[in-house]
């Protein structure tokens, strides 16, 4: 009777886990954190779009993605069943909340991590808005320094992504073209030491082998050393000090010898702008993208055939443009996307209301015939790929940190709501309460 019992309970509670989607987690997960996400319609961004999708998330990164997952009893589920997940979204290029100040010349050595106090209030706006990371940029004109890429929240220590990030040059050709001249130049200091140093190195070996040689030939029979013992002691070999290199220009010498992570990110505002650009890149191949700033008339339209032979990744502001000094509109954003560049989306202004409405300004160019999917990777997917930290956010997928955005409708719905802000596998927002 008692073993009847046991039987039923045990085949009631197997049911129980079956409808639930539940399985006890493999051993060496005991100790792991479980966070399971139920939404309406999962907006992978790199691969399809699922409804009734469930994402599984184990200590922040997320574990699958998918449906009729399963997933351990003791988990935090959170139902979301009629909310549309999508990754947060990302802005490539900003200085909001950071103070204005003036700086000039070439400063690759300066970084805005080394002034960055964050503003919590700005950043609560930005989660609000749907935005989970920013790339802060560092003010002045010429080469005022890197940038870095924070998360909008979350734990302190999991906040930031990437620093130093880009050097950021802004729309002064010529400084870039000098500066990079003068990283030549230590470049090639550096080498003329080492060159130095190898033909005094090999020398004194010549001379050493030379002197060596003689006494060999020279010396008595008795004043002979024993052939067990080696006819001088083995020095130890000087070891090559290079000159110091201009901490100014370190990051455009990384640029030539064409470090792994580092680019640079120019300032381009009209056709003559890019052409002058190019220029300079036809001198020094280095790393770079671009944001273009093409405010509202826009001449750009006249360099496209070029641009869509070098298919540069592309910061832009979502704006339909107008042809300069007409009344004619043109789709720069749209064209820029048709020519192969990855389109990354920046807000216009550096103000709160601007970040609030770039889900709304996205959808108008969808409108006018941006296609939809490069459009959502305008604000996940692409800009995590220019900053360099797509392998951790960008886009739901196996292994990817767990910051998402639910809405309570389509992304470009200019009536969909941001309901729940999740970073790192941790709510930071949640219908109008700021956690974290």
């Amino acid at each position: 009777m008692l073993a009847s019992l046991l039987a039923a309970l045990l085949s009631l509670s197997n049911v129980a886990r079956a409808q639930d989607d539940a399985s006890e987690p493999p051993a060496d997960d005991t100790d792991s954190k479980f966070v399971v996400v139920k939404a309406a319609r999962v907006i992978t961004i790199s691969g399809d779009e699922i409804p009734d999708g469930v994402i599984v998330i184990v200590d922040g990164k997320i574990r699958t993605v998918g449906r009729d997952l399963e997933y351990p009893v003791n988990s935090t589920v959170i139902d979301a069943a009629d909310l549309t997940v999508m990754p947060g979204m990302i802005s490539p290029y900003t200085r909001i909340g950071l103070p204005n100040y003036t700086r000039g010349g070439v400063h690759g050595d300066l970084a805005v991590a080394d002034e960055y106090i964050p503003d919590e209030e700005t950043l609560r706006r930005l989660r609000e808005a749907g935005f989970t990371a920013v790339a802060y940029y560092p003010d002045g004109v010429g080469i005022p320094g890197r940038a870095m890429v924070t998360r909008t929240g979350g734990e302190a220590d999991r906040r930031m992504l990437l620093s130093p990030a880009y050097l950021w040059v802004t729309n002064d050709k010529k400084t870039f073209r000098d500066a990079l001249k003068k990283a030549q130049e230590e470049i090639e200091k550096v080498e003329k030491a080492r060159k130095e140093f190898d033909e005094k190195l090999a020398k004194e070996k010549q001379q050493a082998e030379q002197q060596q040689k003689q006494g060999q030939q020279g010396g008595k029979p008795d004043e002979a050393k024993p052939t067990s013992q080696p006819a001088s002691q083995p020095t130890s070999q000087p070891s090559f000090e290079p000159p110091k290199i201009d901490p100014a220009y370190q990051a455009l010498v990384d640029l030539i010898q064409k470090k792994e992570g580092v680019f640079a990110l120019l300032d381009v505002r009209s056709a003559s702008d890019m052409v002058h650009a190019w220029d300079v890149l036809d001198d020094f191949d280095i790393a770079h993208k671009f944001i273009i700033r093409a405010f509202v008339q826009s001449d750009l339209f006249r360099v496209m055939d070029q641009i869509g032979e070098h298919k540069p990744a592309v910061i832009v502001q979502p704006y339909l443009n107008y042809v300069m000094w007409s009344a004619q509109r043109i789709h720069i954003v749209k064209m820029l996307s048709d020519a192969g560049c990855e389109v990354s989306v920046a807000p216009f202004f550096d103000n709160l209301r601007e970040f609030d409405v770039t889900r709304i300004r996205i959808a108008d160019l969808v409108r006018d015939g941006w296609p939809r999917a490069e459009a959502l990777k305008s604000v996940t997917l692409h800009p995590a790929r220019l900053l360099g930290v797509a392998e951790r956010v960008g886009s739901i997928e196996k292994g990817r940190d767990a910051d998402l955005l639910f809405l309570d409708g389509d992304p470009l719905d200019p009536f969909a709501r941001v309901r729940k802000v999740m970073i790192a596998g941790e709510i930071v927002h949640s219908d109008g309460e700021d956690i974290r």
